[in-house]
């Protein structure tokens, strides 16, 4: 019994999930370059798929409210755990051009879908604990991001990426038993007070979704292409490619978990305005391709600064409908839509032609739209 309440714990259970997440991005991301050179995925090829993966993932966290009206936060974990797993292993072992873009964007819609609720259900955990803890539940995404996107570089080039898949299949086996033993079913929300129209004024949670597309675009992008442009920089270094987004991950860790004393003391907006300065910094000195140890630093720098906007961005949003938090995440998720599905796209083109450098010199300006966002909002 006491092994069970602080091992198994549901906050112990949502931390897993939030791990296997991490695992599932940081694999991908080290293990780009050489799944896309077997299936002969381009940098504009790369794009179309993550934009296709990004459309996807934002229909299913736009469903989310409406999904919380029909189905726990456990029932739709314990569905989407499996398939997200599963179709990252097919992307890591994607033998052609076909399956490779196929699995991308079929990826987006369960892999949106457990993003969504793991928070919806970490946001609910907060509110029963009375003290910040959310954003610790993304500092356990950063940490294992950096540890799986390190490993991946390694087992996918020494082994082959089928290793790699295997490694994302247990780790993601372990969340979904974890969530099966310890989180217990919420009510449904019902009701008028469950639902986004119950909201008087709507435009603070507008400008957060605008601010949270913009912010995932970089954030993406540098988890995503860390790698491959590591590797044009030096080809010889390829092996540890995932550096980019391993420190990227471990300086997101080194903040988030700390972040929650943070939030306490200076707030949620102030404490964005100061990260989103910090990640602009990181982007730009990326803009100059200024090589390789200097980029990985870079990295880190963006890792700092995109810390903790996301976790602040979510867990504003899940307090403007207490009766059902998955749908203020939800809103804010679907207005984000357009910078979300959008600039990976434009991202692609903008490295196919000019450079991935050039390309993150567009990602700095578009976080600086995002500060500007964030200072309106607190105006509100």
């Amino acid at each position: 019994m006491a092994f069970s309440a602080k091992f198994i714990s549901p906050r112990a259970a949502i931390m897993a999930v939030f791990a296997a997440f991490g695992t599932a991005m940081g694999a991908l991301a080290g293990s780009m370059p050489t799944v896309t050179a077997r299936a002969g995925v381009s940098a504009t090829d790369l794009g179309l798929a993550i934009t296709g993966w990004s459309l996807l993932t934002v229909i299913a966290m736009s469903s989310g409210g409406m999904i919380a009206r029909h189905a726990s936060h456990r029932q739709v974990l314990l569905t989407v755990l499996p398939a997200t797993a599963l179709f990252t292993a097919l992307i890591l072992t994607a033998p052609s051009w076909w399956v490779f873009m196929a699995a991308y964007v079929v990826l987006g819609l369960v892999s949106g879908s457990t993003d969504l609720f793991m928070n919806a259900e970490g946001a609910s955990i907060e509110y029963d604990l009375k003290r910040p803890i959310f954003t610790a539940f993304h500092g356990s995404v950063s940490v294992a991001l950096a540890m799986s996107a390190i490993a991946a570089s390694f087992l996918s080039t020494l082994i082959g990426t089928w290793a790699t898949a295997l490694m994302v299949l247990l780790v993601f086996g372990a969340a979904w038993a974890m969530v099966r033993r310890a989180i217990t079913a919420r009510p449904i929300a019902i009701g008028h007070a469950a639902r986004i129209s119950a909201i008087p004024n709507k435009l603070p949670l507008v400008f957060l979704g605008v601010a949270a597309g913009l912010i995932i675009a970089g954030e993406t992008a540098a988890t995503l292409w860390s790698a491959e442009f590591l590797n044009q920089l030096d080809p010889r270094l390829a092996a540890i490619a995932g550096l980019g987004a391993a420190f990227f991950g471990l300086c997101n860790a080194v903040l988030r978990f700390p972040a929650d004393r943070l939030r306490a003391r200076f707030g949620d907006i102030p404490l964005m305005a100061v990260s989103l300065i910090v990640a602009i910094a990181g982007f730009a000195v990326l803009a100059l391709s200024p090589g390789f140890t200097v980029s990985v630093v870079a990295f880190a720098s963006v890792g700092l600064g995109t810390a903790v906007l996301i976790p602040c961005v979510f867990a504003l949003a899940s307090a403007f409908v207490p009766a059902n938090r998955a749908a203020g995440i939800s809103f804010v998720s679907m207005v984000a839509g357009a910078p979300r599905v959008l600039a990976p796209t434009v991202f692609g083109l903008v490295a196919g032609s000019f450079g991935i450098g050039a390309a993150f010199g567009m990602i700095a300006a578009g976080l600086a739209a995002a500060l500007a966002l964030i200072a309106l909002r607190q105006r509100l």
